[in-house]
């Protein structure tokens, strides 16, 4: 995560940073982004990347936090609304629009096609689903299989989307 020093820059350098890391992030997969096109979109010193981030993976990461909190996308939030709602369906449905709507919809799509798998490999994770019991990580496995879905077949949104909501009733009730 993001070192001392990048948490006391001015929320506009903050902005350029996040704005090159989307940019770069969203175009590249993670194994061949440039932190030189990165510091060269932010307008910033190739070192000074290195002050605030300590590689291109813990950039990576923060991006995907900050997406996270950005798309109110938290996996305990989403696991209580899933658990009161009445309608999976459209819930799923209104995040997804929330996303496609926003400016990460891209970042997300190279994050499910390129990113995720990667940083598997290097043995990161997201530590919060750990904290799961079994039913609420079996909805975020299959809420998060349906972002995904999503993203790749935008053609095909509400049949996946229907196809959770079942899937949401059999494990929930409904």
């Amino acid at each position: 995560m993001p070192t001392e020093t990048f948490q006391h820059l001015s929320s506009q350098k903050k902005q350029n940073i996040k704005t090159a890391l989307l940019k770069e992030l969203s175009t590249y997969p993670l194994a061949t982004a440039q932190v030189a096109r990165i510091v060269k979109t932010a307008g910033v010193a190739r070192g000074t990347f290195y002050k605030y981030f300590a590689d291109l993976v813990d950039a990576h990461q923060w991006l995907l936090m900050t997406v996270i909190k950005d798309l109110d996308l938290h996996p305990e939030r989403l696991v209580q609304q899933i658990g009161r709602a009445y309608d999976h369906e459209a819930m799923i449905e209104t995040l997804m629009k929330r996303i496609q709507q926003s400016d990460y919809a891209v970042f997300l799509k190279n994050y499910y096609e390129s990113n995720e798998g990667f940083l598997v490999a290097q043995g990161i994770k997201y530590q919060q689903l750990e904290r799961l019991d079994a039913k609420q990580w079996a909805i975020m496995v299959l809420c998060h299989q349906t972002i995904q879905e999503c993203l790749m077949n935008p053609g095909d949104q509400q049949a996946i989307i229907q196809r959770l909501g079942a899937a949401l009733v059999g494990i929930i009730g409904g």
